[in-house]
């Protein structure tokens, strides 16, 4: 059976290797939660930054 990877595992990958563009991914992803006040994906979003910034 063939494993997919999960959006997040996707983001994580992209983000290590383009660390140049998580400043505008943060913008994006708060200026999202202002819209929409969906905190949950607000917070996926932000998990996703922190394993990246851990990593680098």
């Amino acid at each position: 059976m063939r494993k997919f990877r999960t959006l997040d595992e996707f983001e994580q990958e992209y983000f290590l290797k383009h660390p140049e563009e998580i400043d505008d991914y943060l913008t994006e992803i708060f200026q999202k939660y202002l819209e929409n006040n969906h905190s949950g994906a607000l917070l996926a979003s932000l998990r996703v930054v922190v394993r990246v910034q851990k990593i680098l």
